[in-house]
């Protein structure tokens, strides 16, 4: 059916400087006419958006789909499954796979897998350094001209200090940029959790903060002064929060981004001693948590970006130090995000600048529009819908979070990609 007539929502679109309850007429997968009222055309489709938001669609810069090499995690199609069912139509997956995303073809490989599946655009991001060793550079203009969109290491940190600045020059001559995961492996090496009283209370090995801390401000440091942008993954403590800003106070060209696990989970989830609350960075104190949000807010921060990160039940079960990090979050962001403007931190217009527009910008993409002429793509969600989450709900194959049990409240109902309805909330 073309014709698709979604009435009484309350769009929000920063872009177009909308915010109020109208309805959208779609025509073969075309935005044609938003008004505040519009009587449904013979044949229309009529979807009901009554105490819903609708929104420009998200964007995740920072997920992992574990294709080639680990599809027993996660594959492109049940990873895209999630992020429609979590709102989001763009997604980037990480280069840390088997092989590693560090030749042209593997990059054209997730692509069209992205297109096979046919629900949301799936772009990749390539290796910085050739199987992520850290020691030769990857051949960068190569790869972003098959598609890729950005360079990390992601999993791990780019250690040598000249291989990162000669990194970020290349990188940032060809118009891309170079994403950290900042960790001196010398500070964290064995560690589990954070550094704090949690740890030592469970004889936990410690992560301190500042293994993280001090890549970030190396790599503040080096944009400085090359000039050249650098992007911070998964920024999770307040002395990174403060780094960051002072370099861009600087006039340096870094961006970052946070993860909704550390602007939600504390390091309490250890105490049950559960595996699940690994990742890295380690979930980490309250006090750091709310330095997060304030960052998100007052712009220090300038995306949410979910760091997805399937790993199989068993693999979750081992000894907390054999187990891998990370947890899944694609239908976790909307939910976690929407807590914090409930709790009055910042808008709707700032949810939607950091879920949909930074990260669109920021891979180079123009962000979706509610706007006359556009291509439908926009989320329709119920910010009151409370919902638990179980292994039913997910839908990514992997099942690793903390969340589990607990209910989340905001709820995605409808998610349009490229015209056509992706995701319906059943």
């Amino acid at each position: 059916m073309s014709l698709k007539l979604v009435k009484g929502g309350h769009l929000i679109d920063p872009q177009n400087s909308l915010n109020g309850k109208y309805d959208i007429l779609i025509d073969r997968g075309k935005i044609v006419k938003i008004d505040s009222s519009i009587s449904p055309p013979p044949g229309a489709e009529v979807i009901n958006a009554e105490n819903c938001f609708i929104t420009p669609s998200f964007t995740d810069i920072h997920v992992h789909f574990r294709d080639p090499g680990q599809t027993y995690k996660e594959d492109i199609f049940t990873g895209s499954l999630s992020a429609v069912a979590g709102g989001y139509t763009t997604v980037v997956c990480m280069p840390n796979t088997l092989p590693a995303v560090d030749e042209p073809s593997l990059v054209r490989y997730i692509i069209e897998k992205g297109e096979e599946a046919g629900l949301c655009r799936v772009l990749p991001a390539a290796a910085v350094t050739k199987e992520r060793k850290g020691k030769e550079l990857t051949e960068m203009s190569l790869l972003k001209e098959a598609g890729a969109v950005y360079f990390t290491d992601d999993g791990a940190p780019v250690i040598d200090t000249h291989v990162m600045r000669k990194a970020m020059e290349y990188a940032g001559s060809i118009g891309s940029f170079v994403a950290d995961h900042c960790e001196d492996l010398s500070l964290s090496a064995d560690g589990v959790a954070h550094e704090g009283e949690i740890a030592a209370a469970l004889g936990l090995p410690p992560l301190p903060p500042e293994a993280e801390d001090t890549m970030i401000a190396r790599d503040c440091v080096l944009s400085m002064h090359t000039g050249m942008p650098v992007h911070i993954c998964h920024l999770s403590t307040k002395v990174g929060v403060e780094i960051v800003a002072w370099a861009k106070a600087m006039g340096a060209k870094v961006s970052a981004e946070v993860t909704p696990h550390h602007l939600y989970l504390t390091d309490e989830e250890w105490l049950d001693f559960d595996c699940k609350a690994k990742v890295s960075p380690p979930l980490r104190e309250h006090e750091d948590i709310e330095a997060l949000r304030w960052a998100l807010a007052s712009g220090i921060i300038d995306i949410v970006a979910t760091d997805h990160a399937p790993h199989a039940q068993q693999e979750k079960m081992a000894e907390h130090q054999h187990c891998p990090p990370g947890m899944i979050g694609l239908q976790f962001a909307l939910p976690i995000v929407l807590e914090l403007v409930r709790k009055d931190y910042f808008d709707m217009n700032r949810l939607v600048e950091v879920m949909s527009i930074n990260p669109a910008k920021k891979i180079g993409l123009i962000p979706p529009q509610l706007k006359e002429g556009e291509t439908a793509e926009f989320t329709v969600f119920d910010p009151s819908e409370s919902w638990e989450v179980n292994e039913e709900a997910i839908k990514s194959k992997s099942k690793n979070t903390p969340l589990l049990g607990r209910k989340l409240i905001g709820k995605v109902k409808y998610t349009f990609f490229e015209g056509k309805i992706v995701y319906r909330d059943r």
